[in-house]
């Protein structure tokens, strides 16, 4: 199991840009890198569920999916969440990539809960 990177009381998992999880040494070398190029990719698990965001923000790689699943470009994303680099969209994408089997299933079922609160929602419209 991947060692994390304590950041006060928070315990992060690292990932490089191609969606691999670091340890050790290529942790904090990657913790430099994210520094330096904010490329990085990180889990922690107070934050969004524990779901791969950007570094050093709350976005997450789902919602870089979402736009781009709406035909949105990288570039129209950046524009459109003007906090973030391009190169930060990419990298949420290239993990997205490397790992979509993980990201769909997390959109599914999201899906999944939204329609079944729907449902209990309008049963209990109608029982009143």
């Amino acid at each position: 199991m991947p060692s994390p990177i304590h950041s006060g009381s928070k315990v992060e998992d690292i990932y490089d840009a191609e969606g691999r999880e670091c340890e050790g040494v290529e942790a904090m070398e990657t913790v430099t890198d994210m520094t330096n190029s904010g490329k990085l990719i990180v889990r922690t698990p107070e934050i969004r569920g524990g779901r791969p965001r950007i570094a050093g923000t709350g976005i997450t790689v789902r919602r870089i999916v979402g736009w781009y699943k709406l035909g949105l470009s990288p570039e129209e994303i950046a524009e459109r969440i003007s906090h973030l680099s391009l190169t930060q969209v990419h990298a949420a994408l290239t993990y997205y990539h490397a790992n979509r089997e993980e990201i769909e299933a997390d959109i599914a079922a999201e899906e999944i809960e939204a329609e079944r609160l729907e449902r209990e929602h309008l049963l209990s419209e109608m029982s009143s």
